[in-house]
């Protein structure tokens, strides 16, 4: 009898915090809490397999990796700090600032671009993390507007995300965002 009861009270205590009451709420009132999630925590967050919802289509891009196509160098550098490398192509003025697996192509001040890569497993669009593979895409990206020889091509009002693939293997092996106007 005395092990029944101990199992019990070791499974009411295992199945409490699911049920919504813990020891503490005996006690008294609950600390503080926030209100909401940190804003982090909601946008990494994701389930484990994608479902098929129209209304998770990103209807726009409006930044990868944290970047936005309208930032300029001040922003940039306040965003992601000093850059690991700075490439600088004095024939054309195109500068290009790297951070890790991130290269964002500036002209004239502001970006042009931002690649991901070499073979990126995931991109942040919009603050939001996308597995690429098949099904994350169609869930997010949807079908591609243009299929080229080197990737698959979605453009959203002035701006494009390209998904290069190796021809063989169909791997994605980098990732671009830009103003199709352009290009």
């Amino acid at each position: 009898m005395k092990n029944m009861l101990n199992t019990l009270l070791l499974l009411v205590g295992l199945l409490s915090p699911f049920a919504g009451f813990s020891a503490s709420a005996a006690t008294g009132p609950p600390a503080a809490q926030p209100a909401a999630q940190p804003a982090a925590e909601l946008a990494l967050w994701q389930p484990p397999y994608p479902a098929t919802a129209e209304a998770e289509r990103l209807e726009q891009f409006d930044s990868m990796g944290g970047i936005s196509l309208s930032d300029d160098v001040q922003l940039i550098l306040s965003k992601k700090g000093e850059p690991d490398r700075i490439d600088q192509d004095s024939f054309t003025g195109y500068m290009e600032l790297h951070y890790g697996n991130l290269a964002i192509g500036v002209y004239e001040d502001l970006v042009y671009y931002v690649h991901t890569g070499p073979s990126p497993k995931r991109i942040t669009l919009n603050g939001i993390v996308i597995p690429l593979q098949k099904p994350w895409l169609e869930r997010y990206l949807g079908k591609p507007d243009f299929v080229a020889e080197d990737g698959d091509v979605y453009i959203r009002g002035h701006a494009a995300l390209k998904l290069y693939k190796e021809a063989d293997t169909g791997k994605i092996i980098g990732a671009d965002l830009f103003d199709d106007t352009a290009s």
